[in-house]
């Protein structure tokens, strides 16, 4: 089968939604399909002379060099790495299923589907965050086949009477890179946290609950990560690592007891996952993605948004706590074992597969 993903663009630094669709070009390529990920300048048309101009010098480069246009993912060279100025239908590869992957992408694959394959629509959050909230809505009405990472973005498709399109495939863990270095019982009051500038992210108040966790346990230290420098407002007590690479991530998240999740909305949450796995305890509020892996009292401490102030005194009670941090250290680690990429590219070849069969039967009953 040939499979082309339309990202919204180009990102130079990890990004969640990113890792996720090269994850699966890379395993696509490994189970024998032909893979294509398309990066646009933009997905708008140059609106000036100028605007082309640099379109058509950033598209000559980076033919040149396609290494340079996810130089933070190591990629199998069979994955074929196309950039564009914008992604009009005549741009974009031929394909038996071609997958839009945000809501920015969406219309340009729903006009090109007809002749390009089917057309499908991978959602990976409610990217209302990024657009207003009607343009993100009308995108999901647009006749793509759905496919939602997680039982939240399923029910607002079938809330929005979606259901009958949308398909849930969740998506894999990184079980061979993530794991327990560091016992849970032999590790220090030590917090962990993501640093993401997205007001949505929630980073101030995942810096006060650290505080507040402090001022209840001074013995207590900090970590943080992300991909900007050390922000200038972070407390001098709290570390930073800017840009960990795997192992270091690997070693960032073994030296922490328990790592804090304050973002308003997350189509999974992928950080907070690669923390349980590696032994940490999770404190999260009630996000949407989060419901997938974080079960109040099983395997997280879940707060609702509007409780996010608790996040310090939560973290506290479980640095207080070392049986209830335990056993959920070990719960949450053993659900998230379940999430195999195995099974996650199976599940999507299958959705593909099907759909994409199903509109060339159409399209040849057509002729």
């Amino acid at each position: 089968m040939r499979i082309a993903f339309l990202l919204p663009g180009q990102s130079l630094k990890p990004a969640g939604g990113y890792k996720v669709v090269y994850e699966y070009a890379n395993r696509l390529v490994g189970r024998g399909h032909e893979v294509a990920v398309v990066h646009p300048w933009d997905c708008a048309e140059p609106g000036s002379a100028y605007d082309a101009l640099r379109a058509r010098l950033w598209v000559a480069r980076l033919r040149r060099r396609p290494a340079a246009i996810a130089p933070w993912f190591e990629l199998d060279e069979r994955v074929r790495m196309e950039v564009v100025t914008h992604p009009a239908a005549a741009k974009l590869p031929a394909a038996d299923a071609l997958i839009a992957t945000a809501w920015h992408t969406a219309p340009w694959v729903a006009a090109a589907a007809p002749g390009n394959g089917a057309g499908f629509y991978l959602i990976q959050g409610y990217e209302t965050w990024d657009g207003a909230v009607e343009e993100v809505r009308a995108t999901w009405r647009l006749s793509l086949r759905k496919l939602v990472i997680s039982r939240w973005l399923e029910e607002i498709a079938e809330e929005m009477g979606e259901g009958e399109r949308t398909v849930r495939v969740p998506i894999g863990m990184d079980l061979d890179r993530l794991g327990v270095d560091i016992a849970p019982a032999a590790r220090g009051p030590r917090l962990g946290a993501l640093y993401n500038t997205g007001p949505e992210k929630g980073s101030d108040e995942l810096i006060a609950a650290m505080e507040e966790a402090r001022a209840r346990r001074p013995d207590l230290s900090g970590v943080m990560f992300g991909t900007a420098p050390r922000p200038d407002h972070l407390p001098a007590w709290i570390e930073y690592a800017m840009l960990p690479s795997k192992p270091e991530l690997r070693r960032l998240y073994n030296s922490c007891a328990v790592f804090l999740q304050a973002s308003r909305s997350e189509g999974w949450g992928l950080p907070a996952c690669e923390a349980m796995l590696c032994g940490c305890a999770l404190v999260t509020v009630a996000n949407g993605g989060s419901r997938e892996y974080a079960v109040e009292g099983e395997t997280a401490l879940v707060l609702a948004l509007e409780e996010v102030g608790r996040m310090g005194e939560c973290a506290a009670r479980l640095l207080d706590d070392e049986p209830l941090r335990l056993r959920l250290a070990a719960s949450g680690g053993e659900r998230l074992r379940g999430f195999t990429w195995e099974r996650s590219v199976a599940e999507l070849e299958a959705a593909l597969a099907g759909a994409a069969g199903a509109a060339a039967g159409a399209a040849k009953a057509a002729r």
